[in-house]
C-alpha cells in the first residue's frame, strides 16, 4: 500500500510540473500586452513576415485595380507594398496590430478570430500607387486586410487554458514540489523513487513538448494551410513558445541529472555492501564461556 501511495504521488507530482512550468510561460508572455509585443515585434524584420503580410496585401489590391485598370499589371501593386513592408515605418504598423490583436484576446473571446489589421499596410501601398502615378490607385475602395493568428474556437480554447493554469501556477508548482517530496519519502527505496521522480520530470516534459509540435503543426493546420496566414501564425507561434522551449529543455535536463544521480549512488551502495547482507563478527558472534 506504501509503495503504491508513492508511487501515485511521484506520477502526480510530476504531471503538475510540466503545467507549472506552461502556467509561468503564459504569465510571463502571453498575458501582459506590453510583454507580447516586446517579443513579436522584432519580426517586423523577418522576411517571412515581410514576405507574407506584402502577399495579403497585393492580393487586396491587385483584385479591384484589375476592375479599374487592366493595363497596370500585379507586380506594380507588389512593388508598391514591398516598399512599405520593407521601410522604417512598418515596425510601428505591426506593433500596431499586435497591440490590438493582443487587446481583443485579452478581452471577450466570444467575438470571432483573432486577426492581424493590415490596413495601415494597405493605405500606404495606395498612397505610393498615387505617387507613382498610378490613376486607379485614387480609386480603389477602403478596404482592411488582415491574417488570421487564431479561429474563434480556437482562440476561445487559448483563453481557457490561460485562465486556467496562469493564476494557478505557483499553487501548481507548490503542490507538484510537495507531492515528489512526500512521494519520495514514503517509498521504500527513496533512491529508486528519486530515479522515478527524475524520469517521470523528463517524460512529463517531453510530452509537453510533443503536445506543442502537434499543436504548432497539426491541431492547427486549418489555418496553416492558408498560405500566408499560415507562415505568420507559425512564425508568431515559434517567437512566443521560444522561452518555454528553453524551459522545456531545462527540466528535461534536471530530470536527467536528478535520475542519473539517484541511479549511481544507488548503484555504488549496492555494490559496498558484502555478499549476505552485512558483516559478520569474528568467530560467527559466538562468545566463549568459562568451562
Amino acid at each position: 500500500m506504501r509503495r503504491t501511495i508513492s508511487a501515485v504521488l511521484v506520477v502526480l507530482g510530476c504531471v503538475c510540473a510540466p503545467l507549472a512550468l506552461v502556467g509561468f510561460w503564459m504569465a510571463d508572455r502571453a498575458i501582459g500586452t506590453g510583454r507580447y509585443v516586446e517579443t513579436v515585434a522584432p519580426l517586423a524584420e523577418n522576411s517571412t513576415v515581410q514576405d507574407d503580410v506584402a502577399d495579403r496585401v497585393t492580393a487586396a489590391i491587385a483584385e479591384p485595380m484589375r476592375e479599374l485598370d487592366t493595363s497596370v499589371p500585379d507586380h506594380t501593386a507588389r512593388m508598391a507594398v514591398d516598399k512599405v513592408v520593407t521601410g522604417d515605418r512598418f515596425p510601428g504598423i505591426w506593433r500596431w496590430a499586435n497591440q490590438v490583436a493582443h487587446r481583443r484576446m485579452s478581452g471577450d473571446p466570444q467575438g470571432g478570430n483573432l486577426v492581424l489589421d493590415l490596413t495601415p499596410v494597405y493605405e500606404m501601398a495606395k498612397g505610393e500607387l498615387e505617387h507613382e502615378g498610378v490613376p486607379s490607385a485614387t480609386r480603389l475602395p477602403a478596404l482592411h486586410p488582415e491574417i488570421e493568428l487564431l479561429s474563434a474556437t480556437d482562440l476561445v480554447r487559448a483563453v481557457t487554458i490561460r485562465d486556467v493554469l496562469a493564476p494557478w501556477r505557483w499553487v501548481t508548482l507548490s503542490l507538484s514540489i510537495v507531492l515528489l517530496a512526500v512521494g519520495a519519502a514514503l517509498a521504500e527505496d527513496r533512491l529508486c523513487a528519486l530515479v522515478g521522480v527524475g524520469l517521470g520530470l523528463a517524460g512529463g516534459v517531453t510530452v509537453l513538448a510533443v503536445l506543442l509540435v502537434v499543436v504548432r503543426d497539426t491541431a492547427l493546420s486549418d489555418v496553416a494551410d492558408d498560405g500566408a496566414q499560415g507562415r505568420v501564425f507559425v512564425t508568431v507561434f515559434d517567437a512566443l513558445t521560444r522561452s518555454l522551449w528553453t524551459g522545456i529543455r531545462a527540466l528535461f535536463a534536471v530530470g536527467l541529472v536528478v535520475a542519473a544521480v539517484a541511479f549511481a549512488v544507488r548503484h555504488v551502495r549496492s555494490s559496498s555492501r558484502p555478499p549476505g547482507g552485512g558483516a559478520r563478527s569474528p568467530g560467527g558472534g559466538a562468545h566463549e564461556g568459562r568451562g
